[in-house]
């Protein structure tokens, strides 16, 4: 049986609790003094010790890079449409063009390809919130390694099926990243299989670097690149490897403000568990920075900083509708970062920028909600309630015509008449209005002012 951490209790440690009422004694707060930490050696993971945190070398970036370049094509870096409005040279870093639609392809070919063949014989078993255990999936299936995966039960469907596509074992366990990755300890221990942390092995940050020396190879006048972060290991990558090779160049981490882990360990000098909730970035809800990635970047890059969904949706939407690109949340996490108001990055104003979209993996059920979610915040789709005196289709020709005036379409129109209202000719109509031209308040002002 899992052995639970042991609680001690919120009071001054000079202050003795003898003599005091059982009332006052059982009404003491418990607090956990530090998160969960495997409790025996089989459980610990060798190469994310929180004791003695490794760094990621240029030369281990180099052999990295050299190996994944003979396998993985060369992404895209793309200029975006909108430079002008943007007040600065935005560039695209493409990382969805892959076989399981995330830059996760590059760490898991490097991390299973250095394996030695026992370990290769025996496979590797990691946790996931889903990108990574796709593209860990995709590699084990190709180079013929057994992976077992355990994911969250919140992961989306079509991610487990995937993955069970491509030939991995997979587990659905607990709620979050953590409770997953305390099952694969507990497998782990059972199968003898190789664990592989997603974010904060070495050798996963090290071939998460070599999206960085690409972007140099491709626009060297870079000033700044924004990555996206969950447990920071691709940012602890591609910083080592762009601050050795141009040392006066901008690296920004941005995380949502709801998982915020890397954020505070940069804030608190160190990484600790944070609690997170779930929120459009779902890759990039990792709980606990890693520690390899926290000890490679804590001196190489320049500024964290958060947003939230509202700029994550309008993010998306920006890139489907200008750039012509389907990102999912976390992916578009960087550009997100512009989309603040007040603008929260104004030092890069006329710089060239580079953003990394990290992947296109997106539930297609979210995907038009997050849409409309960044319509409505940038006042494009307008949603009203009207109250009808009678029930009769020349007031709905009359609410319908007011809004043709103004020039905007109408994508939803629900009536409903309330059963236990006392007058039972009202009728009360929901609108959902696209609008055609920024005309949000005069909507409301002719609805307003009507009869």
């Amino acid at each position: 049986m899992e052995k639970l951490p042991k609680l001690t209790f919120d009071q001054d440690p000079l202050k003795e609790s003898l003599g005091e009422a059982p009332a006052v004694l059982a009404k003491r707060k418990p607090v956990d003094p530090a998160p969960w930490c495997p409790t025996s050696e089989e459980q610990k993971d060798p190469s994310c010790d929180p004791d003695f945190p490794k760094t990621i070398t240029y030369k281990d970036i180099l052999t990295a890079y050299r190996a994944i370049s003979e396998e993985i094509p060369r992404t895209p870096l793309v200029r975006s449409k909108c430079c002008a409005e943007f007040d600065m040279e935005i560039f695209y870093k493409v990382e969805i063009f892959y076989q399981t639609g995330s830059y996760n392809e590059r760490k898991a070919f490097y991390a299973l390809s250095v394996l030695n063949e026992d370990e290769k014989c025996h496979g590797v078993i990691t946790a996931s919130l889903g990108n990574w255990a796709l593209a860990l999936a995709f590699y084990g299936q190709r180079l013929g390694i057994p992976v077992t995966v355990v994911l969250p039960s919140t992961t989306p469907v079509y991610v487990v099926g995937k993955c069970h596509e491509l030939g991995a074992f997979v587990v659905s366990y607990g709620e979050t990243l953590d409770d997953a990755r305390r099952q694969a300890f507990v497998m782990l221990k059972k199968r003898g299989q190789v664990y592989i942390n997603g974010y904060d092995n070495p050798n996963v940050i090290a071939a998460s670097a070599s999206i960085g020396i690409e972007i140099l190879e491709q626009l060297p006048e870079t000033d700044a690149i924004i990555v996206p972060v969950g447990g920071g290991g691709l940012l602890a990558g591609i910083s080592a490897a762009v601050k050795h090779i141009k040392p006066g160049i901008l690296v920004y981490g941005v995380q949502t403000k709801t998982s915020s882990s890397f954020y505070n360990a940069m804030e608190k000098g160190r990484p600790y568990q944070t609690v997170v909730t779930r929120n459009l970035a779902t890759s990039l809800i990792v709980p606990t920075a890693g520690y390899n990635a926290f000890h490679t970047a804590r001196g190489l890059i320049d500024k964290m900083v958060l947003v939230n969904d509202d700029c994550i949706s309008r993010a998306m939407l920006h890139l489907v509708e200008e750039e012509k690109l389907i990102v999912e949340g976390a992916g578009a996490a960087s550009l997100a970062a512009f989309m603040s108001m007040p603008n929260i990055l104004p030092e890069l104003r006329k710089k060239t920028v580079v953003c990394v979209l990290t992947g296109g993996n997106i539930d297609t059920l979210i995907l038009p909600r997050c849409l409309e979610r960044a319509k409505i915040i940038e006042g494009r789709i307008v949603k009203l309630s009207v109250r009808l005196s009678l029930d009769e289709p020349w007031e709905h020709l009359k609410v319908l015509s007011m809004i043709a005036n103004v020039g905007a379409n109408v994508i939803q129109y629900l009536s409903e008449k309330p059963l236990l209202d006392d007058d039972f000719d009202k009728t009360y109509v929901s609108i959902s209005i696209i609008q055609i031209f920024d005309n949000s308040p005069l909507i409301k002002t002719v609805f307003y002012f009507s009869p």
